[in-house]
C-alpha cells in the first residue's frame, strides 16, 4: 500500500489541503503553477471572480496540457523515426558483415592460391636455372665436339686431297711402268 502525502497550499490568497500519493515537493510545485496562471488572470481583468478565474486557468492548463500533447506526439513520431532508421541501419550492417565474411573468405581462397602459384614459380624458376645450367654446360661440350669434329673434317680432307695426289701418282707410275714394260718387250 502506498502511502498518502498531504500538503497545505495556498492558490490565490485562499489554503487548501491536498493529499496525494505524489510527493510534497511535487504536489506544491503543482499548486504553485496553478496560483502562478490564476493570478496572471486575475491581474489581466479585476472584474472577474474567483470562479471565473478558476474556469480560465483551467481552460488556459488545458490548452497547454493539448498543445503539450500534441507537441509530444510530434516528438515521440519524430523519435520513432530514428530507431525506424537504427533498425535499417542494423539490418544494412548485418548484410555489411556477412558480405565481408564472404569477402573475406574469397580473399583469404585468393591468398592461398597466390601461395600456391608463388611456390610453384619458384620451384620453376629453380628449375629453370638448373636447366639453364645444363643447356650452357651441355653448349660447351657441343662447341668442344663441334672444333674436333671441324678438325676431322680438315684431316679427312687433307687425307682426301693425299689420297687423290696419291691415286694420281700412282696412275702415273702405273703407266710411267706399262711404258717401260712395252718399251723392255719392244727391245
Amino acid at each position: 500500500m502506498t502511502s498518502k502525502n498531504k500538503v497545505i497550499v495556498k492558490i490565490l490568497g485562499q489554503e487548501y489541503t491536498i493529499v496525494g500519493e505524489e510527493p510534497r515537493e511535487f504536489m506544491q510545485k503543482v499548486s504553485n503553477y496553478v496560483d502562478d496562471k490564476m493570478v496572471e488572470i486575475a491581474s489581466k481583468n479585476k472584474k472577474f471572480s474567483t470562479a471565473m478565474i478558476a474556469v480560465l486557468t483551467a481552460v488556459n492548463i488545458g490548452d497547454e496540457y493539448f498543445k503539450l500533447l500534441e507537441e509530444y506526439e510530434i516528438l515521440k513520431n519524430e523519435n520513432g523515426r530514428p530507431i525506424e532508421e537504427l533498425e535499417k541501419a542494423k539490418g544494412l550492417l548485418e548484410s555489411s558483415t556477412i558480405e565481408i565474411s564472404k569477402k573475406d573468405q574469397e580473399y583469404d581462397n585468393l591468398f592461398k592460391k597466390y601461395e600456391e602459384l608463388k611456390e610453384s614459380f619458384n620451384n620453376i624458376e629453380m628449375n629453370y636455372i638448373d636447366l639453364k645450367e645444363v643447356v650452357n654446360r651441355l653448349s660447351y661440350e657441343l662447341n668442344i665436339k663441334d672444333n674436333k669434329l671441324k678438325k676431322s673434317e680438315k684431316i679427312v680432307e687433307d687425307l682426301k686431297n693425299k689420297l687423290v695426289q696419291s691415286e694420281v701418282k700412282l696412275v702415273q707410275t702405273k703407266k710411267e711402268l706399262q711404258e717401260f714394260i712395252e718399251a723392255f718387250d719392244n727391245s
